[in-house]
């Protein structure tokens, strides 16, 4: 499928709205504590960078260490942690590693150039191209660690809501619902469509989708269906030349979304 750079760099825009030194000794505790705790390690790293130093990546000492306690998902929401039962701590782990995603996507962007308009743009363009070629591993780590985490959003919502009858909730939640829906919706659209762009190499596909085919059903299930099918429709040559390694995730997205009935929170869409 041919696409416009422009186009996965705006769905990356929208998405994201995720060194020299030796990384610190820490004394983790547990899933959460651990994603506490290796985030403010990233977040010292990153805030050492320097144009010619670049942002740490997953090749520096220690790197790797902090980015398997902060985007293994699984192992974070899987255990019993009691502070992620909350939806105000919840939705703050999840815009955390929001913000070390923007971090690489943004890096370079706000460094002053002698340019104006469209050569403006287009160095902006050329350094976001540039990002993803640079930091496409970490990157890839952060979106499909969104997955998880929405995922988890997801469950928290659909247990609050649950237990209300749906005609005695109030207008403000309803909106609330509504806007959780779509937002977890447009977050899961952009990241099923990195399949037909060209910035990502078959592994972070892979890692991505992986992710994203494991909460499909969630996510569907948020979704109105003519949304449903308008994402199964963009995703009708998705297969053209596609890596045997993405085709079990992008059946099983497809699966989901060929569902039709509208229960739950997909009712506020």
């Amino acid at each position: 499928m041919s696409l416009s750079i422009s186009m996965p760099l705006r769905r990356l825009g929208r998405l994201f709205c995720l060194s020299s030194a030796l990384v610190a000794p820490a004394a983790f505790a547990d899933s959460y504590t651990d994603f506490q705790q290796a985030s403010g390690q990233l977040e010292a790293l990153m805030a050492k960078a320097t144009s010619q130093s670049g942002l740490p990546r997953l090749g520096d000492p220690g790197v790797a260490q902090l980015f398997a306690h902060i985007a293994d998902g699984p192992r974070l929401f899987q255990a019993p942690v009691t502070a992620l039962q909350d939806m105000n701590q919840s939705v703050a782990l999840c815009e955390r590693s929001t913000n070390l995603g923007k971090s690489y996507y943004q890096f370079g962007l706000t460094r002053p150039l002698p340019l104006s308009g469209a050569e403006l743009q287009q160095a902006r363009r050329e350094q976001v191209t540039q990002n993803l070629a640079d930091y496409g591993d970490e990157m890839a780590a952060l979106f499909a660690f969104g997955m998880h985490c929405h995922a988890h959003l997801i469950g928290l919502m659909e247990k609050e809501f649950s237990s209300q009858p749906l005609p005695e909730v109030s207008s403000a939640e309803r909106m609330r619902a509504r806007a959780f829906s779509k937002g977890s919706s447009t977050m899961f659209v952009n990241v099923v469509q990195f399949v037909q762009v060209p910035f990502w190499n078959v592994a972070q596909k892979k890692r991505m989708l992986e992710a994203a085919g494991q909460h499909a059903a969630a996510n569907a299930n948020l979704m109105a269906p003519p949304l449903r099918e308008r994402l199964l429709t963009s995703l009708v040559d998705a297969d053209k030349d596609l890596d045997p390694a993405l085709a079990p995730a992008l059946a099983a997205i497809r699966q989901a979304l060929s569902v039709t009935t509208c229960t739950g929170l997909c009712q506020y869409y």
